[in-house]
């Protein structure tokens, strides 16, 4: 059973363990920041502590939004220009850390080190996050808004779930359901024993976070250089936050849960309404697969950004309205105003 353990306007902005606000907030997105209306954390199965915010809708009510957040990300970063839209669009925001990133616990001692024992952690410890702190006091509808791994996370929870799942719709914002260069990461990791000596090291190419080096010319994420900074500028700001590449053992428990989703039978099972958006231009996530996915989902529209990078959320202003628009005319249906 999760337990919640919510912090207050009194709480020290200390890194402590009980500290789940901010320490500070970046003067590169201080204009346009909103703080959580409601910091905490809740505990996972497994003791683990997971850090999650609640803004509450500036705007009549007219149901909730669950983030969830890219691999290497944290809720701070969506808190500029992407939660305000949707307070304002009368939505209760919801939104935490994944287990090993930001300021959730993280499962090795090198805490820069981007690990996950297994996919199933990850679902158990949103399971813990919906049953402590949505669920409660969530108006509805609930309409999940995911990133990338988040996606990814929403498909796995909806396969499993389908019967008992509390979201009415789900959007799904390049997805995580296949990698690019997939084929060679497999064949590297065929090489190496799956032990955690091996596992527990970082995939080759991969680093402790570094702002030498970190160039905007060659990203692959975003064509906005001010919004490529936002999550440096957030490590500058709160050092509890930064995390570098990859673990080992994360891809291979990666490519595990990818072919989970590919099992004939799997994608079947979700029911849910979907939205999955595409970027033309992702170099990460290889767009292919979305196609092959929609096609399986129950009740899916599929849109492709031909001009967007991974990051769609954090791109220029004319991919992001277009990205928006295809999101309001997708909540006017499953969670209409009024």
């Amino acid at each position: 059973m999760a337990s919640l353990m919510q912090i207050d306007d009194e709480t020290p902005l200390a890194f402590t363990a009980t500290s789940a606000r901010p320490v500070a907030v970046p003067t590169a997105v201080r204009a346009t920041h909103v703080a959580a209306d409601r910091y905490g954390f809740v505990t996972a199965a497994d003791g683990a502590t997971l850090r999650f915010g609640v803004w509450h809708a500036t705007a009549p009510t007219r149901g909730s939004i669950v983030l969830l957040t890219g691999r290497g990300e944290f809720i701070d970063k969506y808190a500029s220009e992407v939660i305000g839209q949707y307070q304002a669009r009368g939505f209760v925001v919801y939104a935490m850390d994944w287990r090993g990133q930001g300021l959730s616990a993280r499962q090795l001692e090198d805490r820069q080190k981007g690990h996950v024992d297994r996919y199933e952690t990850y679902l158990s410890d949103l399971q813990a996050f919906l049953t402590g702190v949505v669920l409660p006091s969530a108006p509805r509808p609930i309409v999940a808004l995911t990133h990338s791994m988040g996606g990814h996370m929403l498909l796995r929870h909806l396969a499993e779930q389908s019967e008992t799942t509390p979201f009415a719709a789900g959007i799904l914002g390049a997805p995580m359901t296949g990698l690019r260069h997939e084929a060679i990461i497999a064949t590297i990791l065929t090489l190496l024993p799956p032990v955690a000596a091996v596992d527990e090291r970082y995939f080759y190419g991969s680093a402790p976070f570094r702002l030498i080096g970190r160039e905007f010319i060659g990203n692959k994420v975003t064509h906005d250089e001010r919004r490529y900074r936002f999550t440096e500028a957030w490590f500058g700001a709160d050092s509890r936050l930064a995390l570098g590449g990859p673990t080992i053992g994360w891809l291979r428990q990666t490519l595990r849960s990818i072919k989970m989703l590919a099992e004939p039978g799997y994608l079947e099972r979700v029911r849910t309404p979907l939205l999955l958006l595409t970027a033309g231009q992702d170099l990460l996530i290889d767009g292919r697969t979305h196609v092959a996915a929609g096609a399986r989902l129950a009740d899916c529209r599929h849109l492709v950004y031909a001009d967007a990078r991974h990051e769609i959320m954090m791109e220029v202003d004319p991919i992001r309205a277009r990205f928006f628009a295809d999101i309001d005319a997708f909540l006017a249906h499953h969670a209409p105003a009024g």
